[in-house]
Formats: structure tokens, C-alpha cells, sequence
């Protein structure tokens, strides 16, 4: 058996440090949910996205 990683294990491995999960109060939760239902189609990733990017870089 070949120790050789696969091309996608191996891309998984470089996106593995930048995967973040947290847990947020009820309060947070549904306010967070509401701004990605108006402004990214309900696309929490997107809208976490954009929150975090504002917050570091003042992007819009």
C-alpha cells in the first residue's frame, strides 16, 4: 500500500488549518442567521465571510 497522498487529501490537509468551528450563544445565532438570510440567500459561510473580512480589513 502506497503512503502517497491523493491530490485532494493532500489540498484538504492545506485547508484544514484554516477550518474554524465555534459555538455562539442563541442571541448571536439568530441574529447571525437573519443578516445571512438578507444579505447572502441564508449562506452562513458567506455571511461569516464578509462579518470577519469587515471586522480585519474594513472590506465591504
Amino acid at each position: 500500500m502506497s503512503e502517497e497522498k491523493t491530490p485532494q487529501a493532500l489540498q484538504d490537509d492545506r485547508r484544514r488549518r484554516n477550518h474554524f468551528q465555534v459555538r455562539l450563544d442563541q442571541q448571536l445565532a439568530d441574529q447571525l442567521r437573519h443578516y445571512a438570510e438578507q444579505r447572502h440567500h441564508g449562506v452562513i459561510n458567506m455571511a461569516l465571510n464578509t462579518i470577519v473580512s469587515k471586522f480585519f480589513n474594513a472590506k465591504n
